[in-house]
């Protein structure tokens, strides 16, 4: 990205409605062909044109990119492939706008600030880029985010709010709650002292699980600009898969599945972006857990009703059914609602922990999407409350990161342990304004 596309990003939004009418366009372009059943290399050349246009606004729409990415089904495989490497960035910030984030965060010149800091990026996201660098004698990852990124998700956001509140007409769904939930989430992320103390509080919750590995946090050279923690190292996800055995993949995808549904139903708090480009696997088969910049907490009362659901579907008790899912108040219009039918959606999308093995595939989580196609008659009888979406944010997001390792395993034990959890709500101490 050069110094003048730096500047409009800086000045206003110009350069990304033309981005947006070229992503809507490329967009149009596959819906056309999927129409029509056509398969090939113009799927990969659109996926290719998607990506670069996503990558180069960053922010909220360089995060559905990382969406689609991994959601088999949604989009022809090819088109997967492309926007792949969204998780990982495609176009950098130049280095010098990312030295004067640094320096004006600590009012210090970088070189007194590190011992050392590699000049290319780890990784660049949709709000930040990631750099090793050293620090105190050890070697550490320095997420810094991009200049304006608050102004340009706000933006964003004031475009989706408008769409939101014209796609709720005759639904039982508040769009422009929804929108104003995944607000509050995003600004969130934007401050890395907030994100800083979540990974503190999810580090301490699993200190004892050797299996799950957070980073620590390093709090000298943290700002809400600045993230600086230790450096883990491991395979990413995609080299995991390509090289690791069967057994060691299902090891894994059980530890995915375990930080999950113990974070949910045992601090009543969720780690809300389970995409590929957040894990890392060791040699000594541990996962590490990154970025906790987009956390959700959940209200005792609306997750308490949801647990008494699940734990119905999964144990297979249909006749005590229709009251737990009336209790969730989901129901927004119980005549004429279709319990049956919504009995096999959540049959279908909890069938990995109603049985003692489950294997995710491809064709499986598919089948998942025909639920929410116009032709559901529920669809329009929902309450969709944001608490809701988060939650199955969580469970479809999992679901497709384990469909990628191609997993199977008993998970059915994994989710009667977290059912069984003690409810610990997530502790999280903010430190001071004011840093050392």
């Amino acid at each position: 990205m050069d110094d003048d596309e730096l500047n409009d990003l800086k000045r206003g939004f110009g350069r990304r409605l033309l981005s947006t009418g070229k992503i809507a366009t490329a967009a149009a372009r596959l819906a056309g062909r999927r129409l029509v059943g056509a398969q090939g290399a113009q799927d990969r050349e659109i996926g290719e044109a998607l990506a670069r246009e996503l990558d180069h606004m960053k922010g909220m729409a360089m995060k559905v990119g990382q969406i689609l990415s991994y959601f088999d089904g949604v989009l022809p495989e090819s088109t997967h492939d492309a926007l792949r490497k969204l998780q990982r960035g495609v176009t950098p910030i130049a280095f010098e706008r990312i030295v004067e984030v640094i320096e004006a965060a600590f009012s210090a010149p970088l070189e007194t600030l590190f011992e050392q800091f590699d000049r290319k990026p780890l990784a660049a996201a949709s709000i930040g880029q990631v750099y090793r660098a050293q620090f105190d004698s050890r070697s550490v990852a320095v997420k810094v985010q991009y200049p304006q990124i608050r102004e340009t998700m706000a933006g964003d956001f004031s475009r989706l709010s408008g769409i939101a509140r014209v796609a709720s007409l005759a639904t039982a769904v508040d769009g422009a709650a929804l929108v104003e939930e995944l607000r509050a989430r995003i600004d969130e992320e934007c401050d890395y002292v907030r994100e800083a103390a979540h990974q503190t509080a999810f580090r301490r919750a699993f200190a004892s699980d050797a299996q799950i590995l957070i980073p620590e946090i390093v709090w000298a050279r943290t700002r809400p600009q600045v993230l600086t923690t230790e450096f883990c190292r491991g395979d990413d996800f995609y080299s995991f898969v390509q090289t690791a055995e069967p057994p060691t993949r299902n090891a894994m995808a059980l530890v995915l599945a375990r930080f999950a549904f113990t974070s949910l139903f045992g601090l009543a708090a969720i780690n809300a972006d389970p995409h590929p480009g957040n894990y890392l696997f060791t040699d000594d088969r541990r996962v590490v857990f990154l970025d906790f910049g987009c956390v959700c907490r959940f209200d005792f009362d609306f997750l308490g009703a949801h647990k008494k659901l699940i734990s119905i579907v999964v144990a297979d008790q249909k006749s005590a059914f229709r009251d737990a899912l009336l209790d969730t108040g989901m129901v927004a219009k119980p005549k004429g609602f279709d319990f049956d039918l919504h009995w096999q959606l959540l049959c279908h999308e909890y069938a990995p922990y109603r049985s003692a093995n489950f294997r995710f595939d491809k064709s499986w989580l598919q089948r998942g999407l025909e639920f929410s196609k116009p032709g559901n008659p529920n669809l329009r009888r929902l309450a969709i409350s944001p608490q809701w979406i988060w939650l199955e944010r969580l469970i479809w997001g999992l679901h497709a990161v384990l469909t990628r390792l191609n997993a199977e395993a008993d998970f059915a034990a994994v989710m009667r342990e977290a059912l069984a959890c003690e409810l610990r709500p997530l502790a999280v101490a903010m430190p001071a304004p004011t840093f050392p």
